[in-house]
């Protein structure tokens, strides 16, 4: 199934929030060409991903529901290039018969189509959720990007696939951590997943209930996003 266009202002996010989070990124990057400064006692980690939830000026027109489908898209491509793609070579039907996120916490599938929740292996569950997001995001009628009214279906909708987003990189995290850590353990899917949770979170769609499985790694990441010692 191809993903759908991107157009440039998505490009660019998607470009900037891949970049290294050594390199202080101006405004130049994302937004238009203002510099933006780190601001007092911010970490510049914290200052991109500040950057990165904010409406670039080259769309001043855009509504928080229009920038919330272009946030998401450019999220969940993220999360497609870096983590579905390695994850299709090692994510098998044998070793992964279910989704889950770890031994104990397990997530069954269900959309219009099925009456019940089915549980599926975990390629199967990403690659049917991939589908289903996709085709929702470009439905015009729950998505619309001519200035329509948005219905009232849609932030439950942007709930549900956000969860969703989450629970593949719970797996990964869980179920795949010598595919996605470095020689010293760390999650190596980093500013993709800081990208995700920071808007998830600023936006209202994930509560904290929802990140049990990944707790203790959303805690080393606000650490080090307030610049404090993770040792």
């Amino acid at each position: 199934c191809a993903a759908p266009a991107l157009d440039e202002d998505m490009a660019i996010a998607i470009k900037a929030s891949r970049s290294n989070t050594d390199m202080l990124l101006s405004v130049d990057d994302i937004n238009g060409n203002m510099r933006l400064a780190v601001l007092p006692g911010e970490t510049r980690v914290a200052c991109m991903l500040r950057m990165l939830l904010t409406v670039p000026r080259s769309m001043p027109d855009v509504g928080p529901n229009e920038w919330m489908v272009l946030k998401t898209t450019a999220i969940l491509h993220e999360m497609i290039d870096e983590v579905v793609k390695p994850l299709e070579q090692h994510c098998s039907r044998e070793l992964c018969p279910c989704m889950c996120a770890g031994a104990h916490v397990f997530f069954a599938w269900k959309d219009d189509d099925i009456e019940k929740s089915v549980r599926l292996p975990a390629m199967e569950y990403i690659n049917t959720f991939i589908l289903w997001a996709r085709r929702s995001l470009a439905n015009a009628e729950l998505c619309p990007r001519d200035g329509s009214r948005f219905p009232d279906s849609f932030l439950p909708f942007m709930v549900r696939l956000h969860r969703c987003i989450f629970r593949v990189y719970g797996h990964a995290y869980r179920n795949h951590t010598n595919l996605f850590s470095d020689a010293e353990g760390f999650f190596i899917v980093g500013m993709p997943f800081q990208h995700w949770l920071f808007y998830a979170r600023d936006a209202g769609l994930v509560d904290d209930r929802d990140l049990q499985s990944m707790r203790a790694l959303i805690d080393v990441v606000d650490a080090k996003v307030a610049g404090r010692d993770v040792r």
